[in-house]
């Protein structure tokens, strides 16, 4: 099974936002799925560089009225996380959480997640949604 894994960002986030946002979510990634991230390499010169992703990681785009609906979408897949306003308003991750388990997810407000599964999930979901630019 081929697997893919896409991050989708609200369409009218800044682009340092949209940046961190986006890093976040592959951290998040990294810290839920330590397999897809490569070993250590060494250059011939012998500086050694840490393993970064083994998988392509596409980041899109969608109006922010959408990413409840592709959360929603995605709840079959093995991976699906959020990146909730309440992250980005909070200034801790207590109060992220407090924020969090104060409201219902329909209450909340998706900025981006991070969808992976088989692909042919992962493009039924949001197969034609465009690319960041």
């Amino acid at each position: 099974m081929s697997i893919k894994t896409v991050i989708v960002l609200a369409s009218d986030l800044p682009t340092g936002l949209a940046a961190n946002f986006a890093a976040v979510l592959g951290m998040s990634l990294g810290q839920h799925s330590p397999d897809l991230v490569g070993n250590d390499t060494a250059s011939a010169d012998g500086v050694l560089l840490k393993g970064i992703t083994t998988v392509p990681l596409p980041i899109l785009c969608a109006p922010e009225s959408d990413l409840p609906g592709l959360f929603h979408a995605a709840e079959e897949l093995p991976i699906r996380f959020a990146y909730m306003r309440a992250a980005f308003e909070a200034s801790d991750y207590a109060d992220y959480t407090l924020r969090i388990n104060s409201a219902l997810f329909e209450e909340q407000i998706p900025r981006g997640i991070l969808l992976s599964g088989a692909r042919k999930e992962v493009d039924r979901i949001c197969g034609q949604l465009p690319l960041l630019r």
